[in-house]
């Protein structure tokens, strides 16, 4: 779109692979809940879904027995039903697409932790899905899922968090949950990305905030201010 638009401003959203990274200084508790909720609304498919999930190895631990247990309690099904999570996925393509992703996975190593399979094939229910065990070049972490699915693994530090973090095509927004104000200013400054949350998932956003991208997450900001800056030609006047 970008190519034929010609000689105009051109804002453009395209797609994400939402990252978190949890430090030692974290509530784990409050980033367990919110991690587990953020990875699957919407069935993940939204652009800001939690895709990857990147944990100091002081507290990986304790942190995925938490997040396990979190994510056992999320139910799938019709999501008129009070209590359901996890909806349908849009059509049959892409809910075998998430599933051969998965697979593809596991069969180069990955370890299912919870999900990891079709739910419901006549409705499109997938599996609440958690994976550790993975590598950069797999589909589940390179590119996006679109779907139920994230992956969580450990880093020695905050620095390799926000290098893992860095390692993708995409630069739509990142989660950093921490109570350390040095990471803070080190993932504001070194995070490849648009918005970065504090304490909180990447899927976060009010429509009057900048939203948008960099790298292959697209071009221009959203939110009423910023798209009316995006698509406005200033004019100078002096005398």
């Amino acid at each position: 779109l970008k190519s034929i638009a010609g000689r105009k401003k051109v804002t453009l959203e395209m797609g994400g692979n939402a990252a978190v990274i949890v430090d030692e200084s974290a509530d784990l508790e409050s980033a367990v809940k919110t991690i587990a909720t953020g990875s699957f609304i919407y069935a993940g498919q939204v652009c800001i879904s939690t895709q990857r999930i990147y944990v100091v190895e002081s507290v990986f631990d304790r942190f995925v027995d938490m997040l396990q247990r979190a994510m056992s309690g999320i139910t799938a099904g019709d999501p008129g039903v009070e209590g359901i999570t996890v909806g349908p996925i849009i059509d049959d393509m892409h809910l075998h697409r998430i599933r051969d992703w998965v697979d593809e996975a596991v069969a180069n190593g990955a370890t299912v932790l919870c999900g990891g399979a079709v739910a419901d094939e006549e409705h499109h229910i997938y599996a609440p899905t958690l994976l550790t065990n993975t590598s950069s070049n797999m589909r589940v972490c390179r590119d996006e899922v679109f779907g139920p699915v994230a992956i969580v693994e450990t880093v020695r530090d905050f620095a390799e968090g926000i290098t893992r973090t860095n390692d993708s095509e995409f630069g739509l927004q990142a989660g950093v949950f921490t109570n350390t104000f040095t990471h803070v200013k080190a993932a504001h400054e070194q995070l490849e990305v648009g918005g970065i949350m504090i304490n909180n998932v990447p899927g976060f956003r009010v429509d009057s905030m900048p939203y948008g991208g960099i790298k292959s997450s697209g071009f221009g900001r959203e939110g009423l201010k910023y798209a009316m800056e995006e698509m406005t030609e200033p004019r100078l006047l002096i005398y």
